[in-house]
Protein backbone atom coordinates (compact mmCIF):
# COMPACT_ATOMS: atom_id res chain seq x y z
CA UNK A 1 0.00 0.00 0.00
CA UNK A 2 0.90 3.62 -0.30
CA UNK A 3 1.03 6.14 2.15
CA UNK A 4 -0.53 8.90 -0.26
CA UNK A 5 0.44 11.48 2.46
CA UNK A 6 4.04 11.16 1.97
CA UNK A 7 3.61 11.26 -1.89
CA UNK A 8 4.76 15.08 -3.03
CA UNK A 9 5.80 13.97 -6.90
CA UNK A 10 4.10 11.51 -10.27
CA UNK A 11 6.71 11.10 -12.72
CA UNK A 12 5.24 9.87 -16.13
CA UNK A 13 6.22 7.81 -18.91
CA UNK A 14 4.65 9.67 -22.08
CA UNK A 15 5.60 7.19 -24.77
CA UNK A 16 2.66 4.92 -24.95
CA UNK A 17 1.66 5.47 -21.78
CA UNK A 18 0.23 9.18 -22.62
CA UNK A 19 1.47 9.41 -26.31
CA UNK A 20 -0.65 7.04 -28.85
CA UNK A 21 2.97 6.60 -31.00
CA UNK A 22 2.00 3.56 -32.68
CA UNK A 23 -1.88 4.82 -34.44
CA UNK A 24 0.23 8.18 -34.83
CA UNK A 25 3.37 6.56 -37.31
CA UNK A 26 0.37 3.84 -38.56
CA UNK A 27 -1.63 7.58 -40.17
CA UNK A 28 1.80 8.64 -41.28
CA UNK A 29 2.69 5.75 -42.90
CA UNK A 30 -0.72 5.16 -44.35
CA UNK A 31 -0.80 8.89 -46.12
CA UNK A 32 2.37 8.20 -47.91
CA UNK A 33 1.93 4.59 -49.07
CA UNK A 34 -1.19 6.07 -50.13
CA UNK A 35 0.21 8.91 -51.66
CA UNK A 36 2.39 6.38 -53.33
CA UNK A 37 -0.02 3.68 -54.30
CA UNK A 38 2.05 0.83 -52.69
CA UNK A 39 0.83 -1.37 -49.16
CA UNK A 40 3.21 -2.34 -46.72
CA UNK A 41 2.31 -3.72 -43.38
CA UNK A 42 2.35 -0.32 -41.41
CA UNK A 43 2.25 -2.10 -37.70
CA UNK A 44 4.78 -3.93 -38.84
CA UNK A 45 6.48 -0.60 -39.42
CA UNK A 46 5.58 0.88 -36.62
CA UNK A 47 6.91 -1.38 -34.28
CA UNK A 48 10.18 -2.38 -36.13
CA UNK A 49 10.69 1.41 -35.96
CA UNK A 50 10.01 1.63 -32.07
CA UNK A 51 11.70 -1.83 -31.24
CA UNK A 52 14.69 -1.02 -33.11
CA UNK A 53 14.84 2.48 -31.54
CA UNK A 54 15.15 0.76 -28.02
CA UNK A 55 17.64 -1.68 -29.00
CA UNK A 56 19.94 1.35 -30.00
CA UNK A 57 19.41 3.10 -26.82
CA UNK A 58 20.64 0.31 -25.17
CA UNK A 59 23.98 0.94 -26.79
CA UNK A 60 23.68 4.38 -26.38
CA UNK A 61 23.50 3.50 -22.36
CA UNK A 62 26.26 1.05 -23.02
CA UNK A 63 28.46 3.40 -23.68
CA UNK A 64 28.70 1.28 -27.38
CA UNK A 65 27.41 4.35 -29.15
CA UNK A 66 28.07 8.52 -28.03
CA UNK A 67 25.47 10.19 -26.47
CA UNK A 68 22.67 11.13 -28.45
CA UNK A 69 19.09 12.11 -28.61
CA UNK A 70 15.46 10.24 -29.25
CA UNK A 71 15.16 12.31 -32.23
CA UNK A 72 18.86 11.19 -33.38
CA UNK A 73 18.39 7.90 -32.87
CA UNK A 74 14.92 7.60 -34.22
CA UNK A 75 16.30 9.36 -37.62
CA UNK A 76 19.25 6.56 -37.83
CA UNK A 77 16.88 3.63 -37.43
CA UNK A 78 15.04 5.20 -39.93
CA UNK A 79 17.97 4.56 -42.30
CA UNK A 80 18.26 0.75 -40.74
CA UNK A 81 14.78 -0.20 -41.80
CA UNK A 82 13.57 1.66 -44.96
CA UNK A 83 15.77 -1.16 -47.34
CA UNK A 84 13.09 -3.52 -45.62
CA UNK A 85 10.48 -1.27 -47.63
CA UNK A 86 11.74 -1.05 -50.91
CA UNK A 87 8.23 -0.02 -52.46
CA UNK A 88 7.52 3.50 -50.26
CA UNK A 89 11.46 4.24 -52.15
CA UNK A 90 11.94 6.70 -49.33
CA UNK A 91 14.36 9.65 -49.59
CA UNK A 92 16.64 11.22 -47.28
CA UNK A 93 13.88 14.12 -47.48
CA UNK A 94 11.44 11.86 -46.85
CA UNK A 95 13.01 10.50 -43.36
CA UNK A 96 13.48 13.62 -41.90
CA UNK A 97 9.87 14.74 -42.79
CA UNK A 98 8.73 11.15 -41.44
CA UNK A 99 10.86 11.20 -38.30
CA UNK A 100 8.50 14.51 -37.28
CA UNK A 101 5.95 12.64 -36.58
CA UNK A 102 6.91 11.96 -33.23
CA UNK A 103 6.75 15.85 -32.38
CA UNK A 104 2.58 15.58 -33.29
CA UNK A 105 1.72 12.32 -31.91
CA UNK A 106 -1.74 11.58 -30.88
CA UNK A 107 -2.63 11.81 -27.20
CA UNK A 108 -4.96 9.10 -25.02
CA UNK A 109 -8.28 10.84 -24.57
CA UNK A 110 -8.30 10.25 -20.93
CA UNK A 111 -4.57 11.97 -20.26
CA UNK A 112 -5.49 15.57 -20.28
CA UNK A 113 -8.48 15.45 -17.84
CA UNK A 114 -6.76 12.86 -16.07
CA UNK A 115 -3.52 14.75 -15.68
CA UNK A 116 -5.35 18.17 -14.74
CA UNK A 117 -7.17 16.58 -12.05
CA UNK A 118 -3.72 15.39 -10.26
CA UNK A 119 -2.55 18.24 -10.71
CA UNK A 120 -4.63 19.28 -7.85
CA UNK A 121 -2.57 17.74 -5.37
CA UNK A 122 0.88 16.22 -6.68
CA UNK A 123 3.93 17.82 -8.54
CA UNK A 124 3.40 16.34 -12.42
CA UNK A 125 6.35 15.88 -14.52
CA UNK A 126 7.42 13.57 -17.39
CA UNK A 127 10.25 11.14 -16.83
CA UNK A 128 10.89 9.92 -20.61
CA UNK A 129 13.53 8.68 -22.43
CA UNK A 130 12.38 10.78 -25.60
CA UNK A 131 13.38 14.10 -26.46
CA UNK A 132 12.88 16.98 -24.43
CA UNK A 133 11.19 18.72 -28.09
CA UNK A 134 8.89 15.79 -28.45
CA UNK A 135 8.00 15.85 -25.19
CA UNK A 136 7.38 19.45 -25.38
CA UNK A 137 5.44 19.77 -29.06
CA UNK A 138 3.06 17.05 -28.45
CA UNK A 139 1.92 17.85 -25.11
CA UNK A 140 1.90 21.23 -26.44
CA UNK A 141 -0.69 20.16 -29.12
CA UNK A 142 -2.14 17.56 -27.16
CA UNK A 143 -3.76 20.04 -24.41
CA UNK A 144 -1.81 18.50 -21.89
CA UNK A 145 0.16 20.54 -18.85
CA UNK A 146 2.56 19.81 -16.81
CA UNK A 147 4.14 20.82 -13.44
CA UNK A 148 7.61 20.21 -15.31
CA UNK A 149 9.22 17.91 -18.18
CA UNK A 150 12.55 16.56 -17.58
CA UNK A 151 13.69 13.96 -20.39
CA UNK A 152 16.87 11.65 -19.57
CA UNK A 153 18.75 13.53 -22.82
CA UNK A 154 19.80 16.16 -19.95
CA UNK A 155 19.78 13.71 -17.08
CA UNK A 156 22.99 11.41 -17.94
CA UNK A 157 21.43 8.16 -17.66
CA UNK A 158 18.27 6.62 -19.59
CA UNK A 159 15.52 4.81 -18.11
CA UNK A 160 15.76 1.82 -17.05
CA UNK A 161 19.31 2.87 -15.61
CA UNK A 162 18.56 3.55 -11.90
CA UNK A 163 20.61 7.22 -12.20
CA UNK A 164 17.75 8.02 -14.26
CA UNK A 165 15.27 8.12 -11.94
CA UNK A 166 17.45 9.26 -9.04
CA UNK A 167 18.50 12.35 -11.54
CA UNK A 168 14.97 13.19 -12.47
CA UNK A 169 13.79 13.01 -8.59
CA UNK A 170 16.89 15.46 -7.54
CA UNK A 171 15.71 17.76 -9.64
CA UNK A 172 12.52 18.03 -8.19
CA UNK A 173 14.26 17.58 -4.57
CA UNK A 174 12.10 14.51 -3.80
CA UNK A 175 13.23 11.61 -2.26
CA UNK A 176 12.21 8.21 -4.32
CA UNK A 177 9.80 7.37 -1.43
CA UNK A 178 7.96 10.08 -2.00
CA UNK A 179 7.57 9.50 -6.01
CA UNK A 180 5.02 7.38 -7.78
CA UNK A 181 6.47 5.99 -11.27
CA UNK A 182 3.47 6.22 -13.71
CA UNK A 183 3.59 3.73 -16.99
CA UNK A 184 1.93 1.27 -19.16
CA UNK A 185 5.23 -0.94 -19.15
CA UNK A 186 6.14 -3.42 -17.01
CA UNK A 187 9.79 -2.83 -17.30
CA UNK A 188 9.55 0.44 -16.38
CA UNK A 189 7.83 0.31 -13.65
CA UNK A 190 10.00 -2.73 -11.93
CA UNK A 191 13.09 -0.37 -12.91
CA UNK A 192 11.56 2.16 -11.03
CA UNK A 193 10.58 0.38 -7.69
CA UNK A 194 14.04 -1.38 -7.93
CA UNK A 195 15.05 2.60 -7.79
CA UNK A 196 13.21 3.20 -4.27
CA UNK A 197 9.74 4.60 -6.04
CA UNK A 198 6.23 3.50 -6.02
CA UNK A 199 4.73 2.50 -9.06
CA UNK A 200 1.41 2.93 -10.58
CA UNK A 201 0.58 0.47 -13.44
CA UNK A 202 -1.77 2.22 -16.61
CA UNK A 203 -3.56 -0.22 -19.01
CA UNK A 204 -3.34 0.54 -22.62
CA UNK A 205 -4.82 -2.35 -24.74
CA UNK A 206 -3.62 -1.72 -28.57
CA UNK A 207 -0.86 0.47 -28.04
CA UNK A 208 1.45 -1.42 -30.40
CA UNK A 209 -1.63 -2.02 -32.36
CA UNK A 210 -4.51 -4.70 -32.81
CA UNK A 211 -3.51 -8.34 -32.61
CA UNK A 212 0.09 -7.31 -30.93
CA UNK A 213 1.01 -8.43 -27.50
CA UNK A 214 0.82 -5.52 -25.06
CA UNK A 215 1.32 -5.39 -21.32
CA UNK A 216 -2.72 -4.71 -20.08
CA UNK A 217 -2.97 -6.71 -17.10
CA UNK A 218 -2.88 -5.12 -13.47
CA UNK A 219 -0.02 -7.01 -12.07
CA UNK A 220 -0.31 -7.73 -7.98
CA UNK A 221 3.76 -6.26 -7.50
CA UNK A 222 2.74 -2.87 -8.38
CA UNK A 223 1.50 -0.66 -5.76
CA UNK A 224 -1.09 0.66 -8.45
CA UNK A 225 -3.38 -0.39 -10.80
CA UNK A 226 -5.57 1.58 -13.20
CA UNK A 227 -7.45 1.54 -15.92
CA UNK A 228 -7.27 4.42 -17.19
CA UNK A 229 -5.92 7.92 -16.29
CA UNK A 230 -9.78 8.89 -14.25
CA UNK A 231 -9.61 5.47 -12.60
CA UNK A 232 -5.63 6.71 -12.00
CA UNK A 233 -6.93 10.18 -10.43
CA UNK A 234 -9.94 8.50 -8.53
CA UNK A 235 -7.67 6.78 -6.72
CA UNK A 236 -4.57 8.91 -6.02
CA UNK A 237 -7.30 11.67 -5.00
CA UNK A 238 -9.16 9.37 -2.74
Amino acid sequence: MVDLRSIKALTFDVGGTVFDWHSSIVDALDRIATDRGVNIDRTQFANQWRRQMFERLADVRSGKLSWMNADQIHRDVLDDIAPDYPELGLTSTDKDDLNQVWHRLKIWPDAPDGIKRLRTRYTVVVLTVLSWAIAVDTSKAGGIEWDGILSCEFLGHYKPDAEAYHAGLKVLCVKPAEAIMVAAHYGDLRAAMKAGLYSAFVSRPGERGEGTITETEPQPDFHINAANFNDLADQLLA
